[in-house]
Protein backbone atom coordinates (compact mmCIF):
# COMPACT_ATOMS: atom_id res chain seq x y z
CA UNK A 1 0.00 0.00 0.00
CA UNK A 2 1.43 3.37 -0.98
CA UNK A 3 2.08 5.89 1.75
CA UNK A 4 1.30 8.95 -0.37
CA UNK A 5 -2.35 9.97 -0.51
CA UNK A 6 -4.21 11.09 -3.62
CA UNK A 7 -5.13 14.24 -1.73
CA UNK A 8 -1.51 15.18 -1.21
CA UNK A 9 -0.61 14.28 -4.80
CA UNK A 10 -3.43 16.50 -6.08
CA UNK A 11 -2.21 19.30 -3.81
CA UNK A 12 1.33 19.04 -5.17
CA UNK A 13 0.05 19.00 -8.76
CA UNK A 14 -1.95 22.18 -8.11
CA UNK A 15 1.04 23.88 -6.49
CA UNK A 16 3.26 22.88 -9.41
CA UNK A 17 0.71 24.26 -11.85
CA UNK A 18 0.67 27.63 -10.10
CA UNK A 19 4.48 27.67 -10.09
CA UNK A 20 4.39 27.18 -13.85
CA UNK A 21 1.91 30.07 -14.11
CA UNK A 22 4.37 32.16 -12.14
CA UNK A 23 7.16 31.23 -14.55
CA UNK A 24 4.98 32.30 -17.49
CA UNK A 25 4.11 35.58 -15.79
CA UNK A 26 7.76 36.30 -15.06
CA UNK A 27 8.74 35.54 -18.65
CA UNK A 28 6.02 37.87 -19.91
CA UNK A 29 7.03 40.74 -17.61
CA UNK A 30 10.76 40.45 -18.21
CA UNK A 31 10.26 40.68 -21.96
CA UNK A 32 7.90 43.65 -21.74
CA UNK A 33 10.02 45.55 -19.18
CA UNK A 34 13.01 45.64 -21.50
CA UNK A 35 13.87 49.10 -22.89
CA UNK A 36 11.90 49.77 -26.04
CA UNK A 37 9.58 47.29 -27.73
CA UNK A 38 10.83 43.75 -28.14
CA UNK A 39 9.04 43.69 -31.48
CA UNK A 40 11.21 46.56 -32.72
CA UNK A 41 14.28 44.41 -32.05
CA UNK A 42 12.82 41.59 -34.12
CA UNK A 43 11.57 43.74 -36.99
CA UNK A 44 14.16 44.98 -39.44
CA UNK A 45 13.60 47.52 -42.21
CA UNK A 46 14.41 44.85 -44.79
CA UNK A 47 11.42 42.74 -43.75
CA UNK A 48 8.40 42.72 -46.04
CA UNK A 49 5.38 44.59 -44.75
CA UNK A 50 3.45 41.34 -44.42
CA UNK A 51 6.15 39.86 -42.15
CA UNK A 52 6.16 42.94 -39.90
CA UNK A 53 2.39 42.88 -39.59
CA UNK A 54 2.44 39.16 -38.85
CA UNK A 55 4.84 39.69 -35.92
CA UNK A 56 2.72 42.48 -34.48
CA UNK A 57 -0.41 40.41 -34.90
CA UNK A 58 1.26 37.28 -33.50
CA UNK A 59 2.01 39.02 -30.20
CA UNK A 60 -1.07 41.29 -30.12
CA UNK A 61 1.14 44.38 -29.88
CA UNK A 62 -1.73 46.69 -30.79
CA UNK A 63 -3.82 45.38 -27.88
CA UNK A 64 -3.78 46.64 -24.26
CA UNK A 65 -1.18 45.07 -21.98
CA UNK A 66 -3.72 43.07 -19.98
CA UNK A 67 -5.11 41.54 -23.16
CA UNK A 68 -1.59 40.69 -24.31
CA UNK A 69 -1.02 38.96 -20.98
CA UNK A 70 -4.19 36.86 -21.24
CA UNK A 71 -3.37 35.84 -24.81
CA UNK A 72 0.17 35.01 -23.77
CA UNK A 73 -0.97 32.80 -20.89
CA UNK A 74 -3.49 30.94 -23.04
CA UNK A 75 -1.01 30.43 -25.88
CA UNK A 76 1.76 29.13 -23.65
CA UNK A 77 -0.53 26.66 -21.90
CA UNK A 78 -1.54 25.25 -25.28
CA UNK A 79 2.00 25.06 -26.67
CA UNK A 80 1.66 28.04 -29.01
CA UNK A 81 4.97 29.83 -28.49
CA UNK A 82 4.75 32.13 -31.48
CA UNK A 83 6.97 32.67 -34.49
CA UNK A 84 10.76 32.79 -34.66
CA UNK A 85 11.78 35.76 -36.83
CA UNK A 86 15.40 34.63 -37.20
CA UNK A 87 14.56 31.05 -38.17
CA UNK A 88 11.36 31.94 -40.02
CA UNK A 89 9.44 29.07 -38.44
CA UNK A 90 7.29 28.31 -35.42
CA UNK A 91 9.13 28.34 -32.10
CA UNK A 92 7.56 25.05 -31.05
CA UNK A 93 8.97 23.30 -34.11
CA UNK A 94 12.47 24.44 -33.08
CA UNK A 95 11.98 23.19 -29.52
CA UNK A 96 10.48 19.94 -30.77
CA UNK A 97 13.65 19.24 -32.75
CA UNK A 98 16.15 20.43 -30.15
CA UNK A 99 14.67 19.14 -26.89
CA UNK A 100 15.09 15.36 -27.57
CA UNK A 101 18.77 15.91 -28.39
CA UNK A 102 19.36 17.75 -25.12
CA UNK A 103 17.43 15.12 -23.17
CA UNK A 104 19.62 12.39 -24.67
CA UNK A 105 22.84 14.12 -23.66
CA UNK A 106 22.00 15.70 -20.35
CA UNK A 107 19.54 13.03 -19.29
CA UNK A 108 22.30 10.46 -19.64
CA UNK A 109 24.72 12.73 -17.78
CA UNK A 110 22.23 13.27 -14.94
CA UNK A 111 21.41 9.58 -14.54
CA UNK A 112 25.05 8.51 -14.67
CA UNK A 113 26.17 11.28 -12.30
CA UNK A 114 23.50 10.46 -9.73
CA UNK A 115 24.35 6.79 -9.83
CA UNK A 116 28.12 7.18 -9.58
CA UNK A 117 28.08 10.15 -7.18
CA UNK A 118 25.98 8.59 -4.39
CA UNK A 119 27.78 5.24 -4.71
CA UNK A 120 31.19 6.86 -4.35
CA UNK A 121 29.94 9.06 -1.52
CA UNK A 122 28.49 6.04 0.27
CA UNK A 123 31.83 4.24 0.29
CA UNK A 124 33.80 7.35 1.20
CA UNK A 125 31.51 8.04 4.14
CA UNK A 126 31.82 4.45 5.28
CA UNK A 127 35.62 4.56 4.90
CA UNK A 128 35.90 7.98 6.57
CA UNK A 129 39.38 9.02 7.55
CA UNK A 130 41.13 6.35 5.45
CA UNK A 131 43.62 7.05 2.69
CA UNK A 132 41.07 6.00 0.08
CA UNK A 133 38.57 8.50 1.48
CA UNK A 134 41.05 11.37 1.53
CA UNK A 135 42.53 10.72 -1.91
CA UNK A 136 39.22 10.26 -3.78
CA UNK A 137 37.65 13.16 -1.89
CA UNK A 138 40.55 15.46 -2.82
CA UNK A 139 40.38 14.33 -6.45
CA UNK A 140 36.66 15.03 -6.53
CA UNK A 141 37.19 18.56 -5.17
CA UNK A 142 39.82 19.23 -7.83
CA UNK A 143 37.43 18.09 -10.59
CA UNK A 144 34.59 20.13 -9.05
CA UNK A 145 36.70 23.30 -9.16
CA UNK A 146 37.46 22.96 -12.86
CA UNK A 147 35.22 24.66 -15.45
CA UNK A 148 33.36 22.13 -17.57
CA UNK A 149 34.38 23.87 -20.80
CA UNK A 150 38.08 23.58 -19.86
CA UNK A 151 37.64 19.85 -19.31
CA UNK A 152 35.81 19.68 -22.64
CA UNK A 153 38.74 21.32 -24.45
CA UNK A 154 41.19 19.01 -22.69
CA UNK A 155 39.21 15.94 -23.77
CA UNK A 156 39.00 17.23 -27.33
CA UNK A 157 42.78 17.77 -27.42
CA UNK A 158 43.58 14.36 -25.95
CA UNK A 159 40.90 11.98 -27.25
CA UNK A 160 40.22 13.65 -30.59
CA UNK A 161 43.28 15.57 -31.81
CA UNK A 162 45.97 13.35 -30.27
CA UNK A 163 44.44 9.85 -30.17
CA UNK A 164 41.58 10.20 -32.66
CA UNK A 165 39.30 7.95 -30.64
CA UNK A 166 36.15 10.10 -30.62
CA UNK A 167 34.57 12.82 -32.71
CA UNK A 168 34.29 16.27 -31.16
CA UNK A 169 31.45 17.93 -33.03
CA UNK A 170 27.80 17.48 -33.95
CA UNK A 171 25.54 14.66 -32.85
CA UNK A 172 25.60 12.46 -35.89
CA UNK A 173 27.54 12.02 -39.13
CA UNK A 174 25.95 14.20 -41.83
CA UNK A 175 23.26 15.19 -39.34
CA UNK A 176 20.63 17.40 -41.03
CA UNK A 177 20.09 20.25 -38.54
CA UNK A 178 16.74 21.18 -40.08
CA UNK A 179 15.16 17.78 -39.50
CA UNK A 180 13.62 16.25 -36.38
CA UNK A 181 15.67 14.09 -34.07
CA UNK A 182 14.59 10.69 -35.36
CA UNK A 183 14.18 11.41 -39.04
CA UNK A 184 17.71 10.37 -40.15
CA UNK A 185 17.16 6.96 -38.55
CA UNK A 186 14.36 6.15 -40.98
CA UNK A 187 16.37 6.74 -44.14
CA UNK A 188 17.78 3.92 -46.24
CA UNK A 189 21.36 4.88 -45.39
CA UNK A 190 20.80 4.48 -41.65
CA UNK A 191 19.50 1.65 -39.55
CA UNK A 192 18.94 1.89 -35.82
CA UNK A 193 22.09 -0.03 -34.94
CA UNK A 194 24.42 2.04 -37.11
CA UNK A 195 22.75 5.30 -36.07
CA UNK A 196 22.99 4.42 -32.36
CA UNK A 197 26.69 3.60 -32.63
CA UNK A 198 27.33 6.82 -34.53
CA UNK A 199 25.49 8.92 -31.93
CA UNK A 200 27.32 7.13 -29.10
CA UNK A 201 30.66 7.74 -30.81
CA UNK A 202 29.99 11.46 -31.08
CA UNK A 203 28.23 11.97 -27.76
CA UNK A 204 31.01 10.45 -25.65
CA UNK A 205 33.19 13.55 -25.32
CA UNK A 206 30.42 16.00 -24.30
CA UNK A 207 29.00 13.35 -21.97
CA UNK A 208 32.39 12.84 -20.28
CA UNK A 209 32.79 16.62 -19.98
CA UNK A 210 29.57 16.94 -18.00
CA UNK A 211 29.96 13.79 -15.92
CA UNK A 212 33.52 14.66 -14.86
CA UNK A 213 32.09 17.57 -12.87
CA UNK A 214 28.44 16.61 -12.35
CA UNK A 215 28.98 13.53 -10.17
CA UNK A 216 30.93 15.39 -7.49
CA UNK A 217 28.00 17.33 -6.05
CA UNK A 218 26.05 14.17 -5.26
CA UNK A 219 29.19 12.55 -3.86
CA UNK A 220 29.87 15.43 -1.46
CA UNK A 221 26.32 15.41 -0.09
CA UNK A 222 26.22 11.62 0.23
CA UNK A 223 29.62 11.49 1.95
CA UNK A 224 28.59 14.11 4.50
CA UNK A 225 25.34 12.31 5.28
CA UNK A 226 27.06 8.95 5.58
CA UNK A 227 29.48 10.46 8.08
CA UNK A 228 26.43 11.43 10.12
CA UNK A 229 24.43 8.21 9.96
CA UNK A 230 27.26 5.72 10.55
CA UNK A 231 27.21 6.67 14.24
CA UNK A 232 23.43 6.30 14.55
CA UNK A 233 21.91 3.86 17.02
CA UNK A 234 20.12 1.87 14.31
CA UNK A 235 23.44 1.27 12.54
CA UNK A 236 25.01 -0.08 15.74
CA UNK A 237 21.90 -2.21 16.33
CA UNK A 238 22.15 -3.67 12.83
CA UNK A 239 25.79 -4.54 13.42
CA UNK A 240 24.90 -6.12 16.78
CA UNK A 241 22.38 -8.37 15.02
CA UNK A 242 25.23 -9.87 13.03
CA UNK A 243 24.26 -8.42 9.67
CA UNK A 244 26.99 -8.21 7.05
CA UNK A 245 28.87 -4.98 6.56
CA UNK A 246 27.44 -4.53 3.04
CA UNK A 247 23.87 -5.00 4.31
CA UNK A 248 24.34 -2.49 7.11
CA UNK A 249 25.99 0.03 4.78
CA UNK A 250 23.44 -0.17 1.98
CA UNK A 251 20.10 -1.04 3.59
CA UNK A 252 20.47 0.86 6.86
CA UNK A 253 23.00 3.68 6.50
CA UNK A 254 22.85 4.61 2.80
CA UNK A 255 19.08 4.56 2.51
CA UNK A 256 18.69 7.25 5.17
CA UNK A 257 21.59 9.26 3.77
CA UNK A 258 19.96 9.42 0.31
CA UNK A 259 17.23 11.91 1.25
CA UNK A 260 19.40 15.07 1.05
CA UNK A 261 20.88 13.69 -2.17
CA UNK A 262 17.38 13.64 -3.69
CA UNK A 263 16.98 17.30 -2.75
CA UNK A 264 20.39 18.13 -4.19
CA UNK A 265 19.37 16.43 -7.43
CA UNK A 266 17.07 19.37 -8.17
CA UNK A 267 20.04 21.71 -7.88
CA UNK A 268 21.94 19.24 -10.04
CA UNK A 269 19.34 19.51 -12.79
CA UNK A 270 19.70 23.29 -12.82
CA UNK A 271 23.50 22.93 -12.78
CA UNK A 272 23.46 20.59 -15.76
CA UNK A 273 21.05 22.81 -17.69
CA UNK A 274 23.23 25.82 -16.89
CA UNK A 275 26.25 24.02 -18.33
CA UNK A 276 24.29 23.05 -21.42
CA UNK A 277 24.92 26.34 -23.17
CA UNK A 278 28.72 26.18 -23.01
CA UNK A 279 29.10 22.44 -23.60
CA UNK A 280 26.76 22.41 -26.58
CA UNK A 281 28.54 25.40 -28.11
CA UNK A 282 31.99 23.82 -27.57
CA UNK A 283 30.91 20.63 -29.34
CA UNK A 284 28.53 22.27 -31.86
CA UNK A 285 25.84 20.04 -30.37
CA UNK A 286 22.40 20.92 -31.80
CA UNK A 287 20.43 21.09 -28.55
CA UNK A 288 18.54 23.56 -26.38
CA UNK A 289 21.68 25.18 -25.01
CA UNK A 290 22.92 26.13 -28.45
CA UNK A 291 19.41 27.34 -29.31
CA UNK A 292 19.42 29.65 -26.27
CA UNK A 293 22.72 31.21 -27.33
CA UNK A 294 21.62 31.65 -30.93
CA UNK A 295 18.34 33.23 -29.81
CA UNK A 296 19.95 35.69 -27.39
CA UNK A 297 22.71 36.71 -29.80
CA UNK A 298 20.20 37.04 -32.64
CA UNK A 299 17.71 38.90 -30.40
CA UNK A 300 15.11 36.27 -31.16
CA UNK A 301 13.18 36.96 -27.97
CA UNK A 302 10.17 34.67 -28.60
CA UNK A 303 12.47 31.66 -28.99
CA UNK A 304 14.64 32.53 -25.99
CA UNK A 305 11.54 33.11 -23.86
CA UNK A 306 10.00 29.78 -24.86
CA UNK A 307 13.22 27.84 -24.27
CA UNK A 308 13.63 29.27 -20.77
CA UNK A 309 9.98 28.41 -20.06
CA UNK A 310 10.37 24.80 -21.21
CA UNK A 311 13.50 24.34 -19.10
CA UNK A 312 11.71 25.86 -16.11
CA UNK A 313 8.85 23.40 -16.53
CA UNK A 314 11.33 20.52 -16.58
CA UNK A 315 12.75 21.65 -13.23
CA UNK A 316 9.25 21.96 -11.72
CA UNK A 317 8.39 18.44 -12.89
CA UNK A 318 11.63 17.10 -11.39
CA UNK A 319 10.78 18.82 -8.09
CA UNK A 320 7.39 17.13 -8.08
CA UNK A 321 8.91 13.71 -8.75
CA UNK A 322 11.41 14.29 -5.93
CA UNK A 323 8.58 14.97 -3.47
CA UNK A 324 7.03 11.65 -4.41
CA UNK A 325 10.39 9.86 -4.21
CA UNK A 326 10.80 11.00 -0.60
CA UNK A 327 8.11 8.59 0.54
CA UNK A 328 10.08 5.61 -0.79
CA UNK A 329 13.48 6.74 0.45
CA UNK A 330 12.48 7.33 4.08
CA UNK A 331 9.72 5.26 5.72
CA UNK A 332 9.38 7.90 8.45
CA UNK A 333 7.82 10.31 5.95
CA UNK A 334 4.07 9.92 5.54
CA UNK A 335 1.75 12.04 3.46
CA UNK A 336 -1.51 10.40 4.41
CA UNK A 337 -4.25 12.93 4.87
CA UNK A 338 -2.17 15.54 3.04
CA UNK A 339 0.32 15.91 5.93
Amino acid sequence: MTRISLRYLAYRLIVSYFVILGIMTLAFLLLRLMPGSFADAMISPEMPKEARERIRDQYNLDEPLWRQYLSFMVNYQTGQFGWSPTNNTEVWSLIERRLPRTLVLFGAAFIFGYIVGPLVGMYLGWWRGTKRDKSIFAGGLVAYSMPAFWIAWLLIWLLNYQLGWFESSYMMTQYPSDHPFLEPFSSEQWNWWRASLDVLHRITLPLLSIISVGWVGAMLVMRTQMNTVVDSDYVYLAKAKGLSERTVMIKHAARNALIPVATQAIVGVAFIIDGAVIIEVVFSYPGMGELILQSVVGRDYPTAQAVFFVLGVLIVVMRLLTDIAYTYLDPRISFEGGE
